[in-house]
């Protein structure tokens, strides 16, 4: 069968030109007449669930997107093992649709051989003249070209062992963990593989996700046992290791420098570390297994595997809510997602590769 046949119908496919639908029109009207100064000033994601925008080409699971919003881009990296580049510029794709083939995604990178894409970034400041650069992982390490789609460098080991990555020092570096329970960072500019550092004295079962703060002194690290290592970035010294959780912790992310957010799907709960005091600040309940977890401002982002998006603030003076998607519009499974802050809005991969823009 081909691509083609398996794109949904709610997403005309790819490359192919695209004319909105009348909801579609609407739902752009609806999004510019918000007020987005007082939105910019709300601590709070305002959710108004409106589909702008579907975007098709993936043919298989949608694992990682990456927005870029200064280029007006996002990256997508799929179970295709393509990650794939495309336009952010909604209000041109509405208007000029005839003129602008909207649709069609701007690059294909194709250079990953092993399987499924586990992370994306844009690396800006790193390529040669204006030009940012992409770096995506598939147990290897890719650097290439943002508008041309060509490899630059790809950092080579005896096996595809990097679970996940993350930029870290201004883009210079990327740090990785690796199925050996370490920690391994790359020269991005000069394409050197640097020092690798123990994430942990006593290994405590596999890396499932590292999370890099602010400003970038501290490392955190979470284990498919529940255990959270804190390392420091510039010296490799162990802080500080403990329980977060009774299973593996998949989500986790820097609040502040200082407050962690982690989240493991099975015990159904999300928790905010001091990593200062290594002292549990504040637990939140998720009723479902949550598939992806962001953070916006004052709010905790959450999709669940019943295609419930959650707003979970961590000021207990506002409240949270939740708002589940129609099956109509998306029919099937949402398995990763990304914040667009200025403008705010959502992006939604899906496990059959579709990706939809709400507001």
């Amino acid at each position: 069968m081909s691509s083609k046949s398996k794109v949904p119908s709610s997403v005309l496919p790819w490359k192919t030109k695209w004319k909105p639908s009348p909801e579609d029109r609407k739902n752009w009207n609806r999004f510019l007449s918000t007020n987005s100064e007082e939105m910019s000033k709300s601590m709070q994601f305002s959710f108004n669930d409106l589909k702008l925008r579907g975007f098709a080409g993936h043919t298989a699971t949608v694992r990682t997107i990456a927005v870029n919003e200064p280029a007006k881009l996002f990256a997508s990296g799929s179970r295709d093992r393509t990650v794939k580049l495309w336009s952010l510029n909604v209000h041109d794709g509405i208007e000029n649709w005839e003129t602008t083939p909207y649709s069609e995604c701007v690059v294909t990178y194709t250079g990953h051989r092993r399987g499924t894409i586990n992370d994306v970034h844009f690396l800006t400041g790193i390529g040669s003249g204006l030009s940012d650069v992409v770096a995506s992982c598939d147990g290897h390490v890719h650097l290439w070209n943002l508008e041309t789609g060509k490899n630059i460098h790809q950092f080579t080991s005896s096996r595809p062992s990097v679970i996940t990555v993350k930029p870290i020092f201004h883009n210079q570096n990327l740090v990785g963990g690796t199925l050996e329970g370490n920690l391994t960072f790359f020269d991005t500019h000069n394409h050197r593989l640097l020092h690798t550092w123990k994430s942990n004295a006593n290994l405590t079962g596999s890396i499932r996700v590292i999370a890099v703060n602010q400003a970038e002194t501290l490392i955190a690290v979470s284990f498919s046992t529940g255990a959270i290592s804190l390392v420091e970035s510039r010296t490799g010294t162990l802080v500080a290791s403990w329980k977060g959780g009774d299973t593996e912790i998949t989500m986790m992310k820097f609040y502040t420098d200082e407050l962690l957010v982690s989240c493991a799907p099975a015990d159904h709960l999300i928790c905010c570390w001091n990593v200062n005091h290594l002292a549990l600040v504040k637990t939140m309940t998720a009723t479902q297994d949550v598939i992806s977890l962001d953070l916006f401002k004052d709010e905790i982002l959450t999709i669940n595997n019943s295609n419930s998006v959650s707003f979970i603030p961590v000021n207990d003076e506002l409240q949270s809510y939740s708002s589940k998607f129609k099956s109509s519009i998306i029919k099937s499974q949402v398995s990763a997602f990304a914040i667009v802050p200025t403008e705010p809005s959502l992006l939604f991969g899906c496990t059959e590769g579709e990706i939809f823009l709400y507001a």
